[in-house]
């Protein structure tokens, strides 16, 4: 009986082993069903700048969570993000996170080179000063980050000092890329930019968890613009989702807008209601 039982167990075990391996992995997005689609999107040095900010500070609440964990870190954080895309003062490319409580705010700003019309953008992101997330102290937050020329493809190299549960700050780092392209529906006439790729976040540079990301962000051509970015641990210790949701303007001048950073323990493949909300 003994046996029959185990070699039962063992048949439902590798039939579920069997089903889950052969589980095939997603499609890219329709956009590249025929292949690379190099089509320049032409985005300003206020977007770039932008966009990189959003990035920096996600890559900030992905080590918090590495640190300490995504039920600790869960909740809504004041957001609020200026750039010009200006070279000589990189305090007019600055977003800021405010955590609730009256904690102390942490504050990243862009400092961008002279754009290369033959290669791209290359800029920076940096800390100043000293700053926390939820009760999380971090420091010395820095990236490296560059768009190619034809403005579809951003990836960024990161590091940061996060206070762990030990209280001793630990080094993290983290990495990204991603390709950025205007919506291909002819029919629509609003300005939407996407992006979709994939980061990993490395503690004493040694990958812990990976993410997936993908945003959606509409210029303020007549209408109000808004930025939606999304990231979703893919590899760690649990689902954790980060969402960073402002509104304000978006133009070839400059980006203004607030709203907020979420942190929740959301899935994968839950709906996103920001998406469909414009």
């Amino acid at each position: 009986m003994n046996s029959k039982m185990n070699t039962l167990t063992l048949a439902i075990l590798l039939g579920f082993a069997t089903s889950v391996l052969s589980a095939e992995p997603p499609n890219a997005p329709s956009f590249y069903d025929n292949g690379p689609q190099e089509l320049p999107i032409t985005l300003s040095a206020a977007e770039m700048a932008a966009y990189a900010l959003y990035e920096s500070a996600m890559q900030v609440a992905e080590t918090i969570i590495l640190a300490s964990s995504c039920t600790s870190a869960a909740g809504s954080y004041a957001v609020s993000v200026a750039a010009d895309g200006s070279i000589e003062t990189p305090a007019s490319n600055q977003i800021s996170i405010v955590s609730p409580g009256g904690l102390e705010a942490f504050v990243l700003r862009a400092n961008l080179l002279v754009y290369d019309p033959s290669r791209g953008q290359l800029l920076s992101v940096e800390q100043v000063g000293n700053g926390s997330l939820t009760d999380t102290e971090f420091n010395g937050y820095s990236s490296q980050v560059a768009f190619n020329q034809l403005g579809t493809i951003m990836d960024s190299a990161s590091r940061v000092n996060v206070k762990g549960v030990n209280g001793k700050f630990d080094v993290f780092q983290g990495k990204v890329i991603k390709d950025f392209y205007l919506d291909p529906n002819p029919g629509n006439a609003l300005p939407y930019i996407y992006d979709w790729g994939t980061q990993d976040i490395s503690k004493l540079n040694y990958p812990v968890n990976k993410y997936w990301q993908r945003s959606k962000s509409l210029r303020d051509d007549g209408v109000a613009g808004r930025t939606v970015f999304v990231k979703d641990r893919l590899t760690g210790s649990s689902a954790c989702r980060i969402v960073m949701d402002s509104s304000g303007s978006n133009n070839q001048d400059f980006f203004l807008q607030n709203g907020t950073l979420t942190i929740s323990t959301e899935k994968p493949n839950d709906p996103i209601p920001a998406f469909e909300e414009f």
